[in-house]
């Protein structure tokens, strides 16, 4: 019979097995991606694409970044990166008093205001997006960087506000009554004793919200036309003949890009 630690160890190895199956998994899909966008289109379409390529091909991403490109992509790229990144701070901004006031404030039906912020989304985003484009359309509100802001704000505050919560729970609530006592006030107790506390939940909470605002496909599909989104333009690289699959890749590699940077930077 294994002793103890043996046993131990080979618990240690099974977890570990499995972990590493779980990221070949998950990672698969991502490296075809990158590997596709490294081929030429021949050997995409053909039976020669080897795992482990002998040599690569970086023309896909000089046509994308072309300027006269039929897909607008650095235009694109700028576009999601300000009204994500716009979402995000808009969203920590307004979710961070509110997170404090849900849950150390003596509200009146407080509770039932977070049980309603959560209650929003066991229902299809749908049945939300589409009486607000027809009052959109009739305010001549689309096709506007403002209005997918707003939109992603309204759509990720009730979630960003749930999350922030578990934060400010974690803070000892004795803190504040130490502040009280040694006179701060309100504002000072928010400003100078709450925030520090959760500057790794703000920091998790702003990238959440960037990465919500940064895939979604639905809204700025239906609420953009000459704003060009990256998400709805890697759409365009199908036209009614064929699919240029290693361009496509390569946008989608792009499309990744910043949110594995942040990911890698927020770690």
């Amino acid at each position: 019979m294994l002793g103890l630690h043996a046993r131990h160890r080979l618990h240690q190895w099974l977890l570990l097995a499995g972990a590493l199956f779980v990221l070949a998994l998950m990672a698969f899909p991502l490296y075809a991606v990158v590997l596709t966008s490294l081929q030429p289109e021949e050997i995409i379409r053909s039976r020669q694409v080897a795992f482990i390529p002998r040599s690569l091909f970086f023309d896909h991403y000089v046509e994308i970044f072309a300027p006269d490109h039929i897909v607008p992509i650095p235009r694109a790229v700028t576009n999601s990166l300000s009204v994500a990144f716009g979402a995000a701070l808009l969203t920590v901004l307004l979710a961070t008093p509110a997170t404090y006031a849900l849950t150390r404030l003596p509200l009146p039906g407080r509770r039932l205001v977070l049980t309603g912020m959560v209650s929003i989304y066991l229902l299809p985003t749908i049945l939300f997006v589409l009486p607000i484009y027809i009052f959109a359309v009739q305010a001549r509100l689309v096709d506007q960087q403002l209005t997918l802001i707003v939109l992603y704000v309204a759509f990720s505050l009730p979630l960003t506000i749930w999350a922030l919560k578990g934060f400010l729970e974690a803070v000892p609530i004795e803190i504040e009554e130490a502040a009280r006592l040694d006179g701060c006030n309100q504002a000072q107790l928010f400003f100078s004793i709450v925030l520090p506390l959760m500057r790794p939940g703000l920091l998790a909470a702003l990238l959440m919200v960037f990465i919500m605002a940064w895939v979604e496909f639905l809204t700025p599909l239906l609420f953009t036309n000459r704003t060009t989104i990256l998400t709805v333009s890697l759409g365009l690289y199908r036209s009614t003949r064929d699919i240029q699959i290693g361009q496509l890749a390569a946008a989608a590699v792009v499309t990744a890009l910043p949110v594995v940077l942040l990911m890698a930077l927020f770690e």
